[in-house]
């Protein structure tokens, strides 16, 4: 493979991973800012990014690079979403379930709230009560 194949793949990674909500600094962000694990950040990072979030698409997202036999069975997520809606709802962000979807969801208000807080722009405390 030439060095500009390889640049060329790096570069479709790169590409694909921000289109899928993965492979950034958004969990380290979030992490500073929500009472959570690295894996539920992520979870909020990959809300953050999509319309619904659906409970096929966060199995792939979190554990789509196990083998087969290594992934867990899907009422995880649902496990998760419940520690996620706790950690969102101490900093004043709902999580909205999507009925019909098997996802859940983030208001454009609720997303520009959460990228504020990871800029440093407003404190979690102060977002949590409308200041």
């Amino acid at each position: 493979m030439t060095e500009a194949e390889q640049e060329a793949l790096r570069t479709r990674v790169i590409e694909l991973e921000a289109l899928l909500g993965v492979g950034n600094d958004d969990v380290s962000r979030l992490l500073t800012v929500l009472d959570a694990t690295p894996q539920q950040c992520e979870i909020v990072g990959f809300m953050m990014k999509r319309a619904v979030a659906t409970r096929d698409a966060l199995l792939t997202v979190l554990f789509g690079n196990r083998p087969e036999c290594d992934h867990p069975e899907p009422k995880l997520i649902d496990v998760q979403m419940v520690k996620v809606k706790r950690a969102l709802e101490k900093v004043g962000i709902k999580v909205q379930t999507e009925w019909g979807y098997g996802g859940w969801s983030l208001s454009r208000a609720d997303k520009a709230k959460l990228k504020a807080m990871m800029a440093g722009e407003a404190p979690a405390a102060a977002l949590a009560f409308g200041a």
